[in-house]
Formats: structure tokens, sequence, C-alpha cells
């Protein structure tokens, strides 16, 4: 269709004179009218044709720039209120990438980037979609344009409503986690990643990448993985394959990941690779490795989490179908046998050991979904079966009604041992070139309670290398405690406290005149306990007594400056003691 549209379109002097030819024929006179009435229909019909024919080829021509690439980025202007339009890059007349943007043609309301330094020396084409020709969008074109920076690096990290002490992405929507892993002396965090603007198009989503030496102060490198022939890279998992089982050789990087067709709506199991320490990655050959749509009778095949099991030597990928979770066995990486189904959780598997208190020598496995829900068992390499009902290790609804806490991953190969989780925070940061969040890392400990089992979650340690001077009190009444709290400001805070409530008392926490949570004296062993209460843009996390509870709540980010707040309704319930910390940002280099 194009070729021939072209072909129609290329010599623009005969629309030019086929127009002029009916112009005459208009002007002639009346003696004429009559000879020249079929004429004039028939030029007409071919100038109708014409417009047809012509316009959208016209029309693409607009809607195209090149670009000799000498620098690493272009830098985009998006505008809010655009129409999300499809865009085409290519060299030499070969599609490179395809993305959509909500191109500024009028007022931008801010930046995205494109990472091109693959083309540099090229010239590549950047072409809008066929058909929508106007003055406006040739202009918003024409603000597109090259640098070695992002637009608003000046002011990265440092906008008015960036989280903190919580990792946000650059540019674009961030959500699910995706295989999080210690590897070769540094911590890499995946994500699925829109970067193309704050209105996701789950056609079009990337792998996210971050690096660390800490867990705390990351480093947005460009993305793992991008739109191929396959579909989008959607969630997945990672790990090391220590033995070259799969033959990308010793100790590759390997990334197993959901593949997804936006035509055919097909989601099949894909593997990509590295052996550059994470730089780069590989789509091996022979992808897909798992494609069951036709066999569960469903195209929600999905988000693999792929481990070694050592004690029958062989690779165990948990994948959600339909209406649950499936196993698979591997021993090559290529060739997966499906062993057992398991109805009920939904999305976004992550499953591991936990020691029992501490106790290596005796252990549990757990089985948790998209949610906080999980369930905990035991596991002979094909089938898991669960010894406890469906649990939750967090609660908390953002301003949406949905859960805050989604699709959380644990960390592979850690060298220390613990079981540390990281989860899409959904919470809406309005106004900001970018919106969701990374809820702040935990630790995961599986515990004995009154209630039997228990998986809680706690902050990681290294928060401590967040916080500043502490300011500490103690036996304080409510009252007191919220003049405290009042000194410190709206945060972002680290708030620590002893409290004990009388029977049937609650602690009240409230954060600029919203309700937060209560906690109840049942909440705590024998009335006393603990409290930790996070605060950072648009989000509050609190842990009671080493996370018996985790609540996650979304803050508006339109503040009336109260700060935080506790209540308590009976005068014997007491602050024991108090320690608030203001926290630094993990954004700026550690010193």
């Amino acid at each position: 269709m194009m070729k021939a549209n072209l072909a129609l379109a290329a010599p623009p002097f005969r629309v030019v004179h086929l127009l002029q030819m009916l112009r005459r024929v208009n002007s002639d006179t009346t003696a004429d009218f009559l000879r020249l009435t079929g004429a004039r229909l028939r030029l007409q019909a071919v100038s109708c044709l014409l417009a047809v024919v012509v316009c959208p080829v016209t029309s693409l021509c607009e809607q195209s720039r090149t670009f000799h690439i000498t620098q690493r980025y272009l830098n985009i202007p998006v505008e809010r209120a655009s129409e999300m339009r499809l865009f085409q890059i290519s060299v030499g007349g070969v599609q490179k990438r395809e993305f959509p943007v909500q191109l500024a043609e009028h007022a931008i309301d801010y930046w995205i980037f494109l990472d091109v330094s693959e083309f540099k020396g090229s010239t590549i084409t950047l072409t809008g979609p066929n058909g929508v020709a106007s003055a406006s969008v040739q202009a918003a074109l024409g603000r597109i344009y090259q640098a070695n920076q992002i637009e608003g690096a000046a002011t990265l990290y440092k906008e008015g409503n960036r989280p903190q002490f919580h990792f946000t992405v650059k540019r674009g929507w961030s959500n699910d986690v995706n295989g999080p892993i210690f590897y070769k002396g540094q911590y890499h965090l995946f994500w699925q990643a829109f970067p193309f603007g704050v209105k996701w198009d789950t056609d079009f989503m990337y792998w996210g990448h971050a690096v660390s030496k800490d867990l705390i102060h990351w480093r947005e490198l460009a993305p793992a993985l991008m739109v191929d022939k396959l579909g989008s890279p959607w969630s997945g998992t990672s790990f090391v394959d220590h033995d070259n089982t799969g033959g990308w050789g010793k100790d590759a990087l390997v990334l197993v990941y959901t593949a997804f067709d936006r035509i055919s709506h097909k989601q099949v199991q894909c593997i990509a690779y590295s052996i550059d320490n994470g730089a780069t990655f590989n789509r091996a050959a022979g992808n897909p490795v798992v494609d069951s749509n036709r066999e569960v009778g469903s195209n929600d095949t999905r988000d693999p989490k792929v481990f070694w099991y050592e004690p029958g030597k062989r690779w165990v990928m948990v994948l959600f179908e339909k209406d649950g979770m499936s196993f698979f066995n591997s021993t090559d990486l290529k060739t997966w046998a499906r062993q057992s189904h398991r109805k009920g959780f939904h999305e976004c598997p992550d499953f591991f050991e936990l020691p029992i208190d501490g106790d290596n020598n005796r252990k549990k496995w757990i089985l948790h979904g998209g949610s906080s829900s999980y369930e905990i068992g035991t596991f002979d390499g094909g089938t898991f079966t669960a010894e406890s009902p469906v649990l939750h290790y967090a609660e908390g609804k953002n301003l949406r009604g949905d859960d805050v806490l989604y699709a959380a991953q644990s960390f592979g190969e850690m060298p220390d041992g613990r079981r540390i989780q990281m989860a899409w925070g959904r919470i809406q940061l309005e106004g900001m070139p970018f919106t969701q969040m990374i809820l702040f890392p935990t630790e995961f400990k599986l515990k004995t309670t009154k209630d039997g089992l228990r998986m809680q979650a706690t902050p990681i340690d290294e928060i401590a290398q967040l916080r500043t001077q502490a300011r500490t009190w103690s036996t304080l009444t409510v009252s007191a405690a919220n003049q405290k709290l009042g000194s410190a400001g709206s945060g972002p805070l680290d708030v620590k406290l002893q409290a004990s409530l009388e029977s049937g008392d609650g602690l009240a926490v409230r954060y600029d005149g919203h309700d937060l949570t209560t906690i109840a004296s049942e909440d705590l062993e024998n009335g006393r306990g603990q409290v930790e209460i996070l605060i950072d843009k648009g989000v509050a996390e609190i842990f009671v007594d080493g996370g018996v509870r985790y609540i996650t709540r979304e803050i508006p980010l339109s503040t009336g400056g109260h700060g935080l707040q506790l209540s308590l309704k009976q005068k014997a319930s007491v602050i024991n003691h108090l320690e608030i910390y203001e926290m630094r940002s993990m954004w700026k280099p550690r010193t």
C-alpha cells in the first residue's frame, strides 16, 4: 500500500496540472456548458481521488524527520492532553524501533528521552502515524533535539513531588518488579518500564534496569530489554547459570520473561542472557522456550519465576497460567516439562524457602502471587503442598482503592542469605514526568506466633544510612509526642516509637489530616509494642512489632501542613519512647 501511494504521488506537478485544468473548465462560457459538463465531472472525480490518495502520503512526509546521530539522547516534548500516537525509528529504510508517545503539539508538560547511542554515526528517520497532518505536528517534531544530557538533568531527582528514599524512574511509568538479584558485586533491580510517558501502554513495555552497591542508592541504566519481534517483554525473573546448563557461558546472568504479542495477544516465555556482567542482554536462539497458550486454553500464561532446585539437580519454573500457578522442570533451560498446577494465586509468582525462627535446619516454602497473599508449605521439586490457609503479610489501599503493594519479588543470590524483597508501590505522583514507585526494601522472616507460622516484613538494616541524627524522648503523652513530631516537619521521615495501650484503646496514625491506620491494643503483645513509620512523598509505610502488621498507604500530595500526628483515647495509654529521624536523599552521592 505504501509503495503504491508513493508511486501515485511522486510527480506532484501532475496534481497541480490537473487542478489547473479543472479551474479552466469551470471558467468556460455558458455556450460551452453542455460540451464541458462531462469533462468537468470527470476532472472533479479525479481531483477527489487525488486528494484521497495524496493526502495520506503528504501527511506521512510531513510527519517524518531525519537526524544524523552524534549524541546519546533524543529529547522529546510531551503534552498530557495529546493523543497517544505511534512513531517509528528506521535506518536505511529498516525499522529499528516503534514506540507510542503523546507528542506535545501545543504546551509542553514534560520531556521524555530516548537513548539512541546505538545509532551513533548513522542517520535515522523518525516517522509519525499516517494520515495526521498539521502545522502543530510538524512544529512538535521540530522541537525534538539531540543532546548528551536529558532535558531537565539539572533538576533530576530534585523535583517537588519526587520521593527521596523510594526508588522512582527518571521518566515515564514503572510497575512490576522483575527478578532482582545480587550479581558480581552489585545489586541489580529490574522492573516493568514504560519510558514514553506517565500514561502506560502494556503493548510497549521494557525491562528497566538499575544497579546499587548497598540496596539504597540506585543508578538507573539503559533498559535491559526492549520490544522485539515476539513482542513486549513482560514480567519475569533473573538467575545465574553457574554451570552453563543453557550453553550461554559459565555464570551467565539469565533473564526469563513473558513476550506479549500485541496483535495476537499470545503470551509466551522467552530467555535473554548477559555475558558482560549485565551491561547488555542478548535474546536466546530458539525463543520461545514455553508456549502453553493452546494447552491451557488461555492467553494468560505469564510472569515466570525460575530457580535452581539443588536436591533434584534441575531448574524449576513457576508460571501463572489461567487460574493459578503451574510448575515446570528443565535440565537445560530450553526444554520444559509440566509437573503440576495449583489454582488460586494471580500473576507474578515468587517462591522461596525461609528458615523457621532463623533455624536453617527447619525451613518452609513460601508461595505468593501478585498481591501480598501467600501460603506456607512443602515442595518436592515438582509439586507445592500448602500447610497453611492463604495469609497476607501486608495491607493498605491507594486513593483508588487498589492494594498499594503489588508484584513483589525477592532478590536471588544474596551474599548474606537474607530474603529481601522489593514491590511495586501503586502510587500516583501527579504533576511529575514520572509516576509509580518501588516500595522500600524489606526483609522477610518466618516466625512462630500465637496464630502459627507467619511471614513478616521489616525495613532492611541499610535504612540506617539515610537517617540523620536521632532525636529521642521518653515517657510522653500523645500531645507532647505530637509537638515533637510537628517540629520535625512533613518529611521525609523515619519515626520509631514504643507505646503502651490500655485494653480496648488504639493508636491512630494520621498524616496531614488523613487517616493512615489505627493500631489496636490487641495488635501488640500485652498492649505494649513498637511501631516504625516511614514517610516519603506520596507514601507511608508502617511496621508494627517487627512485621506483625505491615501497612502501606498512599498520601495525598496536596497537603494541609499538619505532618504526622498520633492520637489515643485513654489517658493511661502513653508513648514510652519516641525517635525521629529526618531522612537524607537516596539520590545524593554517598560520602
